[in-house]
């Protein structure tokens, strides 16, 4: 028998008991599903990691007190990284191109006038590095000079959702606006930057990090970041080298004793990413392997069913000069053709749910070409293997037995 045949009449099978076949294929979708649509996700979310690491700069170091991905609360038992510290810090060390000192403080409500935000937007203490090196660009107005820093001054760049929710028909330029009930002058507008994560990366204001910590540190802490740049790439380990043995002597470090705070780079947190990741993936790999398990069982169910339901129809086919193998290459392709299906239904799914996703994370997300071949051979090795006692029952029948059959 022709193979195109068999799939006509695999499909013809299958539209014949829609409910068993709905069920079986909504079974290897799910299955499907799992491998695919978390490898595609999986994906879209590393492709996003990667491109906000890129704008960090592979030259770029931060050095911080806690760890960027923490388990047990250990960086709240070290001492936090003060901006005298901080500020001691930049002035002594010269291995690098461009040094931005940096404290966030969350859960702050602007005022302008007489309409208030909710406490959703936060501060961040800077100085006139922070935007250059996190890639920030300036609408309206300026950025934070030197002086600023330098004087503590009240003035406060805005970031556009301020901008957008409190000046949305008229310039924020020279306006003071409140900051927990702090007054503040505007000198400067952000353009947007969008979302990252689904979180957005404009709902904040900048203002100079001496007037966060006379405002705002005794209050909401006052451990402070640094984002280093090295000269370059190749002089990226011996900069931070230099800067671990600074802030060892900053922070009275004894010989031997461990570091009390942490140096991350882009890779650094690349390869943390991606561990936490090639879980995930695996874990849906796993879910997605018990699924098509129990999905290859269900298609062996229905294929014994189904060579019971056509018992004479085989045996009109044997009498008419169908062989066994005519038989056993029938009922195979059936099984075959049923677990491509829903293959193609959880491929769809899976990538539709990548692409979703992607389009969050405002990036294109690449399909997982290796998962999607992985499931069509998996849907392929099931088919085969849990059709084949089905087949191979049905291309034993006698043919007149198969005829008596009722």
């Amino acid at each position: 028998m022709q193979v195109t045949e068999s799939v006509r009449m695999a499909v013809g099978a299958i539209r014949a008991n829609k409910l068993r076949a709905g069920l079986t294929l909504l079974s290897i979708s799910i299955g499907v599903f799992a491998i695919v649509g978390v490898a595609a996700a999986v994906g879209a979310l590393t492709a996003s990691i990667d491109k906000q690491l890129e704008s960090l700069g592979r030259s770029t170091f931060i050095i911080q007190r806690d760890p960027a991905f923490e388990m047990g609360g250990a960086g709240d038992r070290r001492p936090q990284v003060t901006l005298r510290q901080a500020m001691d810090f930049k002035s002594r060390f010269t291995a690098a191109e461009n040094i931005s000192l940096t404290n966030f403080i969350g859960g702050v409500v602007i005022k302008f006038e007489e309409k208030a935000s909710d406490p959703t937007f936060f501060i961040v203490g800077g100085d006139e590095s922070y935007l250059p090196t996190n890639d920030y660009a300036i609408e309206e107005g300026r950025s934070i000079d030197p002086m600023d820093v330098q004087n503590g001054s009240d003035v406060v760049v805005i970031a556009a959702d301020i901008a957008n929710k409190f000046f949305s028909h008229r310039s924020a330029i020279g306006k003071q606006i409140k900051l927990n009930g702090y007054p503040y002058t505007v000198v400067g507008v952000l353009q947007s930057k969008g979302a990252v994560f689904g979180q957005s990366q404009d709902n904040f204001v900048l203002i100079p990090i001496t007037s966060a910590a006379r405002r705002f540190f005794d209050e909401w802490g006052s451990s402070v970041s640094m984002a280093i740049r090295a000269p370059s790439i190749e002089k990226l380990e011996e900069a931070m080298d230099q800067a671990i043995g600074l802030m060892r002597i900053i922070r009275r470090l004894d010989i031997g004793e461990e570091n009390d705070f942490e140096v991350i780079t882009n890779e650094s947190l690349s390869e943390t990413f991606g561990g936490i990741t090639k879980y995930v993936a695996w874990f849906g790999a796993i879910c997605g392997g018990f699924a098509l398990l129990a999905a290859g069982i269900g298609i062996m169910n229905i294929m014994l069913v189904s060579v019971k339901e056509r018992t004479r129809e085989i045996g009109i086919r044997k009498a008419v000069g169908a062989t066994s193998g005519n038989i056993l290459s029938q009922f195979i392709i059936e099984a075959v053709t049923l677990c491509q299906l829903g293959a193609l239904i959880g491929i769809g799914i899976g990538v539709g749910m990548g692409l979703a996703v992607g389009a969050l994370l405002g990036i294109v997300a690449p399909i997982p070409w290796g998962s999607v071949g992985i499931s069509v051979g998996i849907c392929l090795l099931i088919g085969i293997l849990f059709g084949s006692f089905p087949a191979w029952k049905a291309s034993q029948l006698d043919p007149i037995e198969a005829l008596r059959y009722e």
